[in-house]
């Protein structure tokens, strides 16, 4: 009984210890999840149809980091390693930064059209806010994103 509650105890320190020494986000699947948890994701859940299926990876490219894509380690990061070296985090960037999302994503995402992209930079914070519209050329389903944050110092 004792080897047991000790495994118990040394299974929530590890827990304890992994949640402490790793910044980690976790993409929101569980719709019914607590929006309160600090380790859910600020944008809205993750619609799960087969229809919205290049949409919802479109929605995970823009905020990946690199080697999120183990395959294709250059594939993500757009904000986080080829945005911060082409460009310097200030709102007199907004637009540079938008037009780098638009290509990118065209690039990137050929069976995806940009129809509105915002970027909003959130000095105080250090975090790029966007709003974009995109629309998956084979279904004609559209993903509105009013809420996209991306951190700028990871």
């Amino acid at each position: 009984m004792a080897i047991k509650s000790l495994l118990a105890k040394d299974i929530k320190k590890l827990n304890n210890s992994i949640n402490n020494a790793i910044n980690y986000v976790d993409i929101d699947y569980d719709v019914k999840r607590d929006p309160s948890n600090p380790w859910t994701t600020k944008t809205r859940s993750t619609i799960c149809r087969n229809d919205y299926a290049i949409l919802n990876a479109y929605r995970l490219w823009l905020q990946s980091k690199r080697y999120d894509y183990v395959r294709a380690p250059d594939f993500g990061g757009l904000f986080e390693n080829n945005l911060n070296d082409r460009v310097y985090f200030s709102p007199d960037n907004e637009e540079a930064v938008r037009q780098i999302v638009i290509e990118e994503s065209a690039i990137k995402w050929p069976d995806i059209t940009v129809l509105e992209c915002h970027v909003t930079a959130i000095v105080q914070r250090r975090e790029w806010l966007i709003r974009i519209v995109a629309q998956d050329k084979g279904t004609r389903l559209v993903l509105t994103d009013e809420n996209l944050i991306i951190p700028v110092d990871n």
